[in-house]
């Protein structure tokens, strides 16, 4: 029963995150899908180096990439993208209580497009 309660909240949570990012109050990254957003970040076919990356449990864990200022002075400078997207990132990803794996079919970035 608590485990359908969280699934449920967590469903809820979504739902109420796309209608957000459709109003252009929420997630402008991967269509306004937060499950995908917070499990892969930025699409790396618009920025195939980004300066952050999600990480497991996908609640709000990140790792800044090696190759972008500050860590490396002579690095990759953050672009606009990837500071917003850090940013929501920091906003958005923590909210869920838990992270699951994807069940559906196919890769959940291609589902129900490619996004």
């Amino acid at each position: 029963m608590k485990t359908m309660l969280k699934i449920g909240s967590l469903a809820l949570m979504f739902c109420s995150f796309g209608a957000a990012a459709q109003s252009g109050n929420g997630l402008s990254y991967r269509a306004g899908d937060p499950f995908l957003f917070c499990t892969k970040g930025q699409d790396t076919n618009k920025n195939p180096a980004p300066c952050w990356i999600p990480m497991p449990n996908y609640t709000g864990q990140f790792m800044f990439m090696p190759y972008c200022k500050p860590i490396n002075p002579y690095g990759k400078s953050w672009t606009n993208d990837d500071t917003k997207s850090f940013q929501e990132y920091l906003t958005i990803c923590p909210q869920a209580e838990d992270s699951g794996r994807w069940e559906g079919a196919g890769k959940a970035e291609d589902s129900p497009f490619t996004h």
